[in-house]
């Protein structure tokens, strides 16, 4: 019984969290990746702003992702991005089977002009 009660908890919990999601399309690469924001998760702190990214990928990945959902900051006064986490599944749009699920210690790193990550500094930064 209590597994049961768990699991749709756990199930209702994942609805919602799609229920509230307002993905808003904010272009394409060279490689034909569309990439989309989550605007409904934007949270600002301070001089950051975190969010939500979905990818759709152009062709599949060499670990067969079609697109991947990652949680991206971005530092308005040192023009810097971090990426959070990632998770990676095997179907457009965030669906299918998760290949891969992380949290990239890369560190914080400048943001290059003329990419998506300069496109969502631009929006929240007002740039």
């Amino acid at each position: 019984m209590n597994r049961i009660f768990l699991s749709s908890v756990i199930i209702l919990s994942a609805f919602n969290l799609y229920a509230d999601t307002k993905w808003i399309d904010m272009g394409s690469n060279p490689n034909d990746d569309v990439f989309f924001i989550d605007v409904n998760s934007i949270q600002k702190s301070g001089d950051s702003y975190t969010f939500w990214v979905k990818t759709n990928n152009g062709k599949r990945a060499s670990n067969g992702a079609l697109s991947a959902i990652s949680q991206q900051a971005i530092n308005c006064r040192s023009r810097e991005s971090i990426t959070k986490h990632v998770i990676m599944y095997d179907d457009v749009d965030g669906k299918g089977k998760v290949i891969a699920s992380a949290d990239p210690k890369l560190g914080w790193y400048p943001i290059p002009p003329d990419t998506i990550i300069w496109a969502y500094y631009s929006v929240m930064c007002n740039k």
